[in-house]
């Protein structure tokens, strides 16, 4: 079987990843993202990073690279913050509350600019009540009511308050 390489450049790096990435050739754009990801520029894509989120299947590989540090323009970034939503997803799914909190409080300080940001804070909830630490879960849940959440989170949160009664 023969891979393609993909060739960086700025402007095509993430157009044939994403190319790739919509073909289903998700084992490839997993290699090369990390490729990408692990090279010297000190600015990376955090489209790219968002990528390799989406496509990593190794749970150990994607925990590794999550958590090392992240290029500095990343925080700015809704493609960061929507692959650390994903990543979260990951940790709910294999019952990694720890991660969950970890990335809730994250998530709680920088990540407010991001649509998934009332998402993220429930998934942060879920592990603190997994954590058995339910006062600070219903500080939380109090804030994501505070922050005019969708209907898709507002009945997934009353799901969560009517389980804990």
């Amino acid at each position: 079987m023969i891979v393609p390489t993909v060739l960086w450049s700025e402007t095509s790096g993430f157009s044939t990843l994403y190319a790739e990435f919509k073909k289903g050739n998700y084992s490839l754009v997993s290699k090369q993202s990390l490729q990408y990801l692990n090279g010297r520029e000190p600015e990376k894509d955090p489209r790219i990073f968002f990528l390799y989120v989406s496509t990593e299947e190794s749970w150990s590989n994607l925990k590794s690279k999550v958590g090392k540090d992240v290029s500095p323009n990343f925080k700015s970034s809704p493609h960061y913050w929507n692959a650390i939503y994903l990543f979260m997803e990951r940790a709910l799914v294999f019952g990694e509350s720890d991660l969950l909190v970890e990335w809730g409080k994250e998530f709680q300080k920088n990540g407010k600019q991001s649509p998934k940001y009332n998402d993220a804070l429930l998934l942060y909830g879920l592990g603190l009540m997994d954590l058995k630490n339910e006062s600070e879960a219903k500080k939380i849940f109090t804030e994501i009511e505070s922050n005019s959440p969708s209907k898709h989170v507002l009945s997934q949160l009353e799901e969560i308050k009517s389980a804990g009664k």
